[in-house]
């Protein structure tokens, strides 16, 4: 029980005495961490309507993303969660990982979705699977099983929390892209990847060491999109976003290669 000298039981009490909303306005600040929460996750928590009516489940799982900012889940049917949303589509997904000290002192963003599920017919497939692996290559050894799906989780809407006093309601359009950039930028995509991967190693280490700050090496380009990219080593993800979006392939050369010569 907090003391009741206490400055934030201070706070708590004045603002249920005074029914302060305590929801802020949504500001591009709130929307620029929103998307870096969504943009670096590896992992959330996925919460589903379970098989036992009135009780939620709750299971950790893989996070990927789609070229708009959309999460992307890969999961077995056999699993008790895959087989909830397969009876109910409405799921809700926890993003933000805690760092040191009062873990709900950091950001976090909970989004409201429709879990759309991406057959391995759909067009989409061969990318969604592409930009998955290169989030989680561990996951090439099973993504193929028969029993398991991608889920493109469609937002409806979210709740960010960035730390006590800072909560903020938003809806898809604060966090996801929608824009000519990005569809043709999913045409090569792929391909840009593994060439920078391939050949300029050297100059993705030197984009990340001059954004970190530190020497850095090992990292490689994991995906991008109309705003930015994203790097990853090991289970370190972090993102760069661009000055100006490109508007071609051309473009997007040249903007790496200016990153990496700053």
């Amino acid at each position: 029980m907090l003391p009741k000298d206490s400055n934030i039981n201070n706070i708590v009490r004045t603002m249920s005495e005074k029914k302060i909303n305590v929801i802020r306005e949504t500001n591009d600040e709130a929307r620029e961490l929103a998307k870096e929460l969504i943009r670096t996750a590896r992992f959330g928590a996925l919460a589903v309507n379970s098989s036992n009516p009135g009780f939620p489940s709750v299971s950790r799982t893989l996070v990927g993303l789609d070229t708009d900012g959309a999460p992307l889940i890969l999961v077995s049917e056999l699993s008790i969660h895959t087989k909830a949303i397969i009876a109910d589509n409405k799921v809700s997904i926890l993003l933000g990982e805690p760092g040191k000290g009062d873990p709900v002192a950091h950001p976090r963003i909970t989004i409201a979705c429709e879990a759309k599920w991406i057959e391995r017919s759909d067009p989409r497939f061969k990318n969604l699977r592409a930009r998955f692996i290169s989030r989680h290559p561990k996951a090439e050894l099973y993504v193929d099983f028969a029993d398991f799906r991608f889920y493109r989780l469609e937002p409806v809407s979210a709740d960010l929390n960035g730390g006590f006093g800072k909560a903020f309601s938003l809806t898809p359009s604060d966090f996801l892209l929608n824009d000519d950039v990005k569809a043709d930028l999913e045409d090569f995509e792929l391909e840009f990847i593994i060439k920078m991967n391939g050949d300029h190693k050297s100059k993705i280490d030197k984009i990340v060491s001059a954004h970190l700050g530190n020497d850095e090496s090992n990292w490689r380009l994991m995906d991008i999109d109309s705003e930015g990219m994203g790097f990853a080593k090991s289970d370190r993800v972090i993102r760069i976003n661009f000055d100006q979006k490109p508007s071609s392939r051309d473009d997007l050369e040249s903007t790496f290669f200016n990153l990496a010569n700053q």
